[in-house]
């Protein structure tokens, strides 16, 4: 081979890997949070930007507000800018779905997390933990603390039914608590913190007696915690999705949050940028990747507390 031909064939080469590197740099992802308002959001928006930026790809986050109007308007937005995939938990499982299928169909991998489509062809893939799992986890603490005392009656806080992680959610949490000394007295709806507080309200002028609530998500639980130390209950709380100031009321001897089942939101948000980057170059990244569920408890002070750092470190 002449070496006008190698040198030609060299710089070929050259130009291909400059554009495949410019081609990954130009990665483009359109990313889905409902709102800022809570630490899990706030921690998914971190893990992905943590992400986007130890792979040097461009992300741009929207928030639905928790409105299936809105949550189409983000995704046609991205879909006008061109993203090259749509990180999404669906609002609901059926009515959000034409929005992300248009996606689809323009091209854009669609990765869905948290909640899932009720049709699993439109993601590519799914990112987050198994929500009967994560209900289970701690149902189980609840359950071997009532058996110590003889077991007892005790309430739900579901989220609402419209909700697609309502009805594992609480089947995982009854498969704890099913038996002849647990008796499920109450279930009541609720997701943010001023429904949690006025449901626990309801779950004590049905039923005075109540030994424990279990709670389906951070708010209905912080809600039942701050309506349980105004009224000065001894009910003990147990529920689902961490956050500072449960973690706190972990910690305070007084308080009435016993253990919380955490998504581990961070490396969930993480994740699904990660495996978005995966899939676009090539790599065949799982259909589905679980992330671990982790069971914080008052009887693990440390523990609780290295959340709380965790928390802290975020925020610098």
């Amino acid at each position: 081979m002449s070496r006008f031909k190698f040198a030609a064939i060299a710089l070929a080469l050259t130009a291909s890997c400059a554009a495949s590197g410019a081609q990954a740099k130009q990665i483009s992802i359109g990313a889905i949070i409902y709102a800022r308002d809570s630490q899990f959001w706030q921690q998914i928006e971190q893990g992905m930007k943590d992400a986007a930026k130890k792979y040097d790809v461009t992300l741009a986050v929207g928030l639905n507000q928790r409105q299936l109007s809105t949550e189409a308007q983000v995704v046609e937005n991205f879909m006008t800018r061109q993203v090259n995939a749509l990180i999404i938990p669906p609002l609901d499982s059926q009515a959000s779905e034409a929005a992300a299928r248009r996606a689809a169909k323009q091209g854009i991998t669609v990765i869905d997390y948290d909640t899932t489509f009720k049709d699993p062809n439109i993601a590519s893939h799914t990112i987050g933990v198994d929500s009967f799992k994560l209900a289970a986890g701690v149902t189980a603490d609840m359950r071997r603390a009532l058996d110590k005392n003889g077991g007892g009656k005790v309430a739900l806080i579901t989220l609402p039914p419209t909700n697609p992680n309502m009805k594992v959610r609480r089947d995982g949490a009854m498969s704890n608590l099913t038996g002849d000394n647990i008796k499920v007295v109450s279930e009541v709806a609720a997701a943010t913190p001023d429904a949690g507080a006025s449901a626990f309200e309801t779950i004590l002028q049905r039923t005075p007696d109540i030994s424990a609530v279990w709670a389906s998500n951070s708010g209905s639980l912080s809600g039942a915690a701050a309506a349980a130390k105004r009224t000065k209950s001894n009910v003990k709380l147990y529920g689902v999705d961490m956050s500072v100031e449960l973690a706190k009321a972990m910690l305070d001897p007084n308080g009435k949050v016993y253990a919380v089942s955490d998504q581990q939101p961070y490396k969930v948000g993480y994740a699904a940028v990660e495996t978005a980057v995966e899939s676009l170059t090539g790599k065949k990244p799982p259909r589905e990747v679980k992330v671990p569920v982790k069971v914080y408890s008052r009887d693990d002070p440390k523990d609780v507390q290295s959340y709380i750092d965790l928390i802290d470190s975020l925020g610098k």
